[in-house]
Parts: C-alpha cells; structure tokens; sequence
C-alpha cells in the first residue's frame, strides 16, 4: 500500500508540475501576446490544464502527502524536514486557491472581453503579469519542496 501511495504522490507531482511548465510554455506561441484569438485559445487552454492536471495534481499531492506522513509513522512537528515540507504544501495551496486561480478566470475573462473587441489587452497583461509572479512564487515553493523531501536536511535539533 505504501508503495502505491508514493507512486500516486509521484504521480501528482508531475501533474501539477508538468502543468504549470506548460502554462510557462503557452505563453511563448506566437501571437500569444497580442493576437486577441490566440490569446483566448491560450487562456482557455491554460484553463483547461488548470482544471484537469494542475488542481486534481496538488489535490492529490496533499492527500497523498498526508498519508504517507501517517503510514510513515513520522511525527511531523519532531521531523523538521517534514514540517518544513507541510507548511510549503500549504502556503502552495493557499496561493493556489486565494491568488492564481481566481486570477486566472479573471484572465480568461479579460481575454474572451478582448477577442469579442470589448476588453482591454492593458488589463490583461496586467492580469497576466500578476499571474507569473504568483505562478513563479508558486513554482519555487513547489521545487522548495521537492529538495526538502529528496534531500532531508535535519534542519536543526528537534526540541523535547
């Protein structure tokens, strides 16, 4: 059973991961910038991705990550490096639903308003621009915690 839950948390990983780099690469189609049509296409696609890998990912990452703490009979407040890997998962999740994706949809509207002619591509570059460095943030906690799981620093001496 554990073996299964590592290869799911392995799993989410690249899911949530492997969707964030192609929402990074999505931006570099041509037209991406300023074509209104290809910039709609592009957010729905980054919508999509968001919907179907990058949200069930980091779902999936935390339930898994949850049991293998459990099944891994670790205690997280004494192993340092677990802690320190929880409270990344967490602020990920919190930029995630608070920040990124309510920005997101914000995007996708501003794209549709500006293919349709009615919206602004000043407002949606600012959107846009507000999404990359959520995203960046997002991307180094989440790399963050993928050394401190591979790694296992000690991180100090544990209080008793």
């Amino acid at each position: 059973m554990l073996k299964t839950v590592k290869a799911l948390h392995l799993l989410a990983m690249a899911m949530f991961l492997g969707s964030i780099l192609g929402h990074i690469t999505a931006g570099f189609i041509p037209g991406a910038q300023d074509d209104p049509q290809t910039l709609l296409i592009v957010r729905q696609s980054i919508a999509v991705a968001t919907t179907y890998l990058t949200l069930p990912g980091l779902g999936l990452l935390i339930l898994t990550g949850a049991l293998l703490a459990v099944m891994g009979k670790r205690p997280i407040p004494r192993t340092r490096w677990l802690a320190g890997h929880a409270i990344l998962a967490l602020l990920i999740a919190l930029n995630a639903a608070v920040v990124l994706y309510p920005t997101g949809q914000e995007a996708l509207d501003a794209a549709s308003r500006f293919a349709a002619g009615a919206g602004s591509l000043e407002q949606l570059h600012a959107l846009k621009g507000r999404e990359a460095g959520f995203g960046a943030v997002n991307l180094l906690l989440a790399l963050t915690a993928v050394f401190l799981a591979v790694l296992r620093p000690r991180l100090g001496a544990a209080k008793t």
